[in-house]
């Protein structure tokens, strides 16, 4: 079996495979909806052009987009970017663009990559009103806004179920005085990273309702990152999408890849032992966002020795790269590039999120 194996995949050694296409691993993620009066040509460019920018933003985690040359004349030519469109409704149009073309201009750009693997957040929201303080749940305003804003930006945020479990845990009072301890106790169970903590109180002498105005602060926690955001007269949506928004740009900022020349890194993967499991590890590389390019340089028995063309540092893509669990970390005293693939897991797919794209 290791003879025939060999022989199979001795003329693909040097083999390079173009990377980053990642449209198949990441529903959503390419794609805007964009509102539009009507359906003619000048208003469909218009439309293509807030879509890039929006997709930009969601592949980036950079908001607003620098006034960089490159993207100034990116956004003037937003056809060179997308491969179709269609009208959802009479209204509103989808754009599908093309994930090579975005990557590129992202590098070209020197904008950030986030990557298109991110776990959830969980928002933990209090409000005050005449006096009395209300954790907010699934369903309200104030929750919809911030739930259909971060899926715009590419990331789930939940919402705690308050039930019985939460409730003992957590009342308004907690949330309002941002316990750092019990609100990250309270998290572990929806498997969130990053915490998004918000306490607005309604203006006083206003009428109460998602169109009075409201003012507070919105705090971020996610490993040792801290960082909040003040809020002033705003409805319950205006304030749900910018708790969306900052939560993005706070979660960008702690994961994101920061623009660098390419280089190549050197990896060894184990485990290859058959010619269905090198296929699947070539076409999981070639659907990652953060790889250019992927070279097979050699075989020997169950074990292949890959050079990738990454901006991520050697430590960063080594964790990239497990996170996923497709790859498993090295055995105790193997080198730190050294990886196991998990054929067992083949056909699991690889993107555990969509993306809303209203």
């Amino acid at each position: 079996m290791q003879f025939k194996f060999l022989m199979a995949v001795a003329a693909l050694f040097g083999l390079v495979v173009a990377a980053g296409a990642a449209l198949a691993t990441a529903p959503g993620f390419y794609e805007a909806e964009v509102e539009v009066a009507d359906q003619s040509a000048a208003t469909r460019r218009s439309a293509a052009r807030v879509g890039l920018e929006r997709v930009l933003i969601r592949l980036s985690g950079t908001a607003p987009l620098p006034a960089e040359p490159v993207l100034l004349e990116a956004l003037s030519q937003p056809e060179r970017y997308y491969d179709r469109y269609l009208f959802v409704a009479d209204d509103r149009l989808k754009l599908f663009f093309t994930p090579s073309a975005l990557l590129e201009l992202i590098d070209q750009a020197k904008l950030p990559l986030w990557p298109l693997r991110r776990p959830p957040a969980i928002a933990w929201l209090a409000l005050e009103a005449n006096g009395v303080r209300q954790i907010v749940r699934g369903g309200h305003p104030l929750a919809l806004a911030l739930v259909a804003e971060a899926g715009r930006r590419g990331f789930e945020a939940r919402l705690p179920l308050m039930d019985l479990r939460d409730q003992l845990r957590v009342q308004a009072a907690v949330v309002w005085g941002r316990s750092s301890l019990v609100l990250a106790e309270a998290s572990r169970r929806y498997g969130a990273a990053a915490v998004l903590i918000g306490r607005l109180r309604h203006g006083a002498g206003l009428p109460h309702g998602a169109g009075g105005s409201w003012s507070g602060e919105f705090a971020y926690w996610q490993g040792s990152d801290e960082f909040t955001l003040q809020v002033n007269n705003l409805d319950l949506s205006q304030a749900g999408a910018a708790g969306a928004g900052f939560l993005a740009s706070a979660m960008a900022s702690h994961d994101a890849i920061p623009w660098r020349p390419t280089e190549r890194r050197s990896l060894v993967v184990g485990g290859i032992a058959s010619p269905l499991h090198y296929g699947g590890l070539l076409r999981y590389l070639a659907g990652l966002e953060y790889l250019k390019a992927v070279v097979v340089v050699g075989l020997d028995h169950d074990r292949l020795d890959i050079e990738v063309s990454t901006r991520a540092e050697t430590g960063r893509l080594l964790s990239l790269l497990e996170a996923d669990g497709r790859l498993a970390g090295p055995a105790p005293g193997a080198p730190a590039n050294h990886l196991t693939w998990r054929g067992a897991d083949l056909d699991r797919p690889l993107a555990s999120q969509t993306v809303d794209t209203p």
